[in-house]
């Protein structure tokens, strides 16, 4: 039986990664920069980071455990097995 615990793991670091990354482009470039236009840059680059990486998080947590597996008929099971040559179902 398979070990899920380290699967869950290794989970981790692409999230640590991906979290860094944005912090530092809606935390620390914002610091930066320069203009008459600065509080807008600085707020855009919030909001882009903020809504990119909760996308992501989204996403990712979504496809590491889907709700929803894949399905097949039992005719289509079948059909499969007796053309792959395997035993009958």
């Amino acid at each position: 039986m398979e070990n899920k615990g380290n699967a869950v793991g290794l989970a981790v670091v692409p999230v640590i990664v991906v979290t860094a990354i944005w912090v530092i482009v809606g935390a620390i470039v914002p610091l930066f920069i320069k203009g008459p236009n600065k509080r807008l840059i600085q707020t855009m680059l919030v909001m882009t980071a903020v809504c990119c990486w909760l996308f992501w998080i989204c996403a990712y947590f979504c496809q590491l455990n889907p709700l929803i597996g894949p399905e097949i008929e039992a005719g289509a099971l079948r059909a499969a097995v007796k053309e792959w040559g395997g035993k009958d179902v």
